[in-house]
């Protein structure tokens, strides 16, 4: 499995490499500018990502807008979408909406991140 791991908070890209480790080849974006880059270069070389996790809240261009463009991109190509996790400190219903509903993530979790809910989240979805 190739993961990218999207958010501004060092230890918080850390964290999530950890619970991935042996699971994963694991790449890490700080913005969503970087996250975007990173993906046009797995789409152009055939090797895209199976998992984003994606915080919403970062400078520049959040999680919401990054995703939308990233589903473009994933269109255009003609390529499988990859399973993507909002990972975030916001458990407003507004953000869960816009996510889940209409930006096009597929699950959505809540930091402070625990081990087992990732864990879970990744069986769920038929990634480990």
């Amino acid at each position: 499995m190739k993961a990218l791991i999207v958010d501004d908070v060092e230890m918080n890209r850390e964290l999530l490499a950890m619970f991935l480790e042996g699971r994963a080849a694991v790449a890490c974006a700080e913005s969503g500018e970087d996250a975007l880059k990173l993906v046009e270069e797995a789409l152009g070389s055939g090797a895209h990502f199976d998992l984003i996790c994606m915080d919403i809240f970062m400078p520049g261009m959040d999680g919401h807008e990054a995703l939308k463009k990233i589903r473009e991109m994933e269109a255009a190509a003609g390529c499988a979408r990859a399973t993507v996790f909002m990972v975030t400190g916001s458990s407003s219903p507004d953000d869960m909406f816009d996510a889940l509903i209409q930006g096009g993530c597929d699950d959505y979790l809540t930091k402070p991140l625990m081990q087992q809910s990732f864990s879970d989240l990744l069986t769920k979805h038929g990634l480990c």
